[in-house]
């Protein structure tokens, strides 16, 4: 009796430490969009990332290719990804959801930060639309 209900114990522990998250959640959206970028996949990369956040990162590299007269070739994906390699992800954990956007709080090596994704066609994607300036904007460093 005392050896089941150790084995049911040890059984429970091991369960709830493999917790993971829905397919096709928010959260499994976002370590699929790390794991890309981590591997060099840019193109499973740039699919992750929501249709207004492709869209700056186009209208970026279009206007430094302009602006350093075709020097720097109009690569949207390299600009976003060239030399990008993130270092472990730890815990990822849902603020906030509704049936079109989730507001995602990442843990990693650099700090803990937020994270945005939308829901589009039944997919969640990675909006990071809101940290990227247009290409009139400058931003200062601090």
């Amino acid at each position: 009796m005392v050896m089941r209900l150790i084995a049911v114990v040890l059984l429970v522990t091991a369960a709830a430490g493999c917790r993971r998250e829905p397919a096709n959640s928010p959260e499994a959206a976002y370590r699929a969009f790390i794991e890309a970028v981590q591997k060099g996949n840019t193109r499973k990369a740039w699919q992750s990332l929501s249709a207004s956040t492709r869209q700056k990162v186009e209208e970026r590299s279009k206007a430094i290719s302009a602006a350093s007269k075709g020097v720097v070739r109009d690569e949207p994906e390299l600009l976003l990804f060239q030399g990008t390699r993130p270092g472990p992800l730890g815990e990822v954990t849902q603020v906030n959801a509704d049936d079109t956007s989730a507001l995602l709080k990442v843990a990693s090596a650099a700090g803990p930060r937020e994270v945005k994704l939308v829901k589009d066609s039944g997919k969640w994607l990675i909006d990071l639309s809101d940290t990227i300036p247009q290409p009139t904007e400058r931003r200062e460093t601090p």
